[in-house]
């Protein structure tokens, strides 16, 4: 847990230094869902609650093991854990601004969006509940609803650049195994394929001009993928989703502490990606390929 507190500590003491307007964590908050697991959720808010107390910006991915039995994304798959402690009637408060909504109208936050703000653009983090066509506990009618949910609210708010959350999007790059073997020794980004369920948001959701990037964990490794995307107004416009795996389970202490700062610079347009793990005293930094890199941001 140290190591959680680490992060919470590094977030807490650079949020102006690094003007840190959002915080996102990929899912898998606990490895026990709801069975009979109390302490992990209550581990878990104890050190998420102090970006609340704070006022900063955050949002949660259900991961399959925030669900109970793993995989399934029906109630009351998170009833008793993720929708105690972080379902709408405690993230949709005056407190926390940023939250605006989820899908449906009970309690259940498993798939909800965020707000926030940086220079003159308007930013959108939308949270998809993992349900993934390879488990035998998904749930395709579901899944529409959601999609037609999600469509909806991106369409509500045009202005505002997509940032799309899901667990569940992408492969481990098949072109680079250094970052699993040998993590920190890459001399080349890793190139992702999309899951079953990261291909079907993307084709779903690329339809929307806006969407501009996708972050996911759930499988071991860094990668990413750069698509183009659907044609607009007629073919004279087009716009790429960027999506990148970050996913440290494999490493020694469950992820030894391993996160990721997404730094927008809007006027050099360039989005730039540090990788590192926080400590007492020095920071640990991975500083290979496919942990440090800068790529363009609006495209």
């Amino acid at each position: 847990m140290n190591l959680f507190k680490y992060q919470i500590d590094w977030i807490l003491a650079n949020v102006t230094t690094s003007r840190i307007k959002y915080v996102a964590h990929l899912g898998d908050v606990v490895d026990h869902g709801d069975d009979g697991n109390s302490q992990e959720w209550i581990n878990a808010k104890n050190q998420l609650y102090r970006l609340k107390d704070a006022k900063i910006p955050f949002g949660v991915a259900v991961g399959n093991h925030d669900q109970t039995p793993y995989g399934n994304p029906m109630s009351p798959g998170t009833n008793s854990g993720y929708g105690v402690y972080f379902g709408k009637n405690v993230m949709k408060t005056s407190a926390t601004p940023w939250y605006k909504d989820a899908y449906g109208s009970s309690n259940n936050s498993d798939n909800h969006y965020d707000f926030f703000e940086y220079g003159a653009h308007k930013f959108m983090v939308l949270y998809l509940e993992y349900n993934n066509p390879s488990e035998a506990l998904y749930n395709a009618n579901y899944e529409a609803k959601v999609f037609h949910w999600a469509d909806s609210i991106i369409q509500k708010f045009p202005d505002r650049k997509v940032i799309i959350v899901s667990h569940s999007i992408l492969k481990a790059p098949t072109n680079n195994t250094a970052n699993i073997t040998t993590p920190g020794t890459s001399t080349q980004q890793g190139y992702s394929s999309f899951t079953s369920q990261g291909s079907k948001i993307y084709h779903n959701f690329k339809k929307h001009k806006n969407v501009i990037i996708m972050l996911c964990g759930h499988i071991s490794g860094e990668g990413a993928i750069e698509e183009m995307i659907y044609k607009f107004n007629n073919g004279q416009d087009s716009t790429v989703i960027k999506s990148f795996l970050s996913d440290y389970q494999s490493r020694p202490n469950g992820g030894n502490g391993y996160m990721r700062l997404m730094r927008f610079n809007l006027t050099k347009n360039t989005l730039s990606v540090k990788t590192f793990a926080p400590r007492p005293g020095a920071n640990i930094l991975e500083e290979d390929a496919d942990s440090k890199f800068t790529v363009k941001l609006f495209e």
